[in-house]
């Protein structure tokens, strides 16, 4: 029987550990690796397919993602990031025309676009979607923040929209606790490999 408790002490170990690794990345790095990342993922099939694509806003310490949504926008995609609604617990995605409009610290932080750039569009309409984590494993087990809102919003979206999840190579374990209620990604990309998880 899978022990909750255990499980949930395991993750916030591994968050407090992948954290402070993150933070032990500095800035040149960081963004040699952000722009190795971003030409892997353009490089996917599955990239340079879709049409409508949905990347969360990155934060100071994690992959930075502007420059996956500019190459997106220029290649004609549609473009939404997360809206985070910390009361529901949910996430609702929201197009956005360029990165050059106004952004606003949301709940928790991280960026969203100001009340005059929202244009909220259906999970129907998604068809490559690229997330956030702290942890992963082969089989595309993923452990983020803990707040549950990319569970929730895998869950709601088409089970053929590709998952992708970014991050640094010392982000993939061996293996990652997870339950029931984790969604697992499809692929993980990091600076040293584009790796399609064995579960998808």
């Amino acid at each position: 029987m899978v022990n909750i408790a255990s499980i949930a002490k395991e993750k916030n170990a591994i968050r407090k550990t992948i954290i402070q690794k993150r933070k032990e990345v500095d800035d040149l790095k960081k963004n040699e690796n952000s722009t190795t990342i971003s030409h892997r993922l353009f490089e996917m099939e599955s990239f340079k397919k879709s049409k409508s694509i949905f990347c969360f806003l990155s934060t100071a310490f994690e992959v930075q993602t502007d420059e996956i949504i500019r190459e997106s926008l220029r290649l004609g995609k549609q473009v939404s990031v997360p809206l985070l609604d910390s009361e529901e617990g949910s996430l609702r995605a929201t197009r956005i025309p360029s990165m050059d409009i106004e952004f606003v610290a949301g709940r928790g932080g991280f960026r969203e676009p100001t009340q005059n750039f929202r244009d909220i569009v259906p999970f129907s309409s998604l068809d490559f979607v690229v997330v956030p984590g702290l942890a992963f494993d082969a089989f595309g087990n993923r452990i983020g923040y803990g707040g549950g809102f990319y569970d929730k919003f895998f869950k709601k979206i088409d089970k053929s929209v590709v998952r992708v999840a970014i991050g640094y190579g010392f982000q993939i374990l061996d293996l990652v606790p997870h339950t029931k209620l984790d969604e697992p990604v499809h692929f993980l990309v990091t600076e040293v490999i584009t790796l399609r998880c064995l579960d998808a």
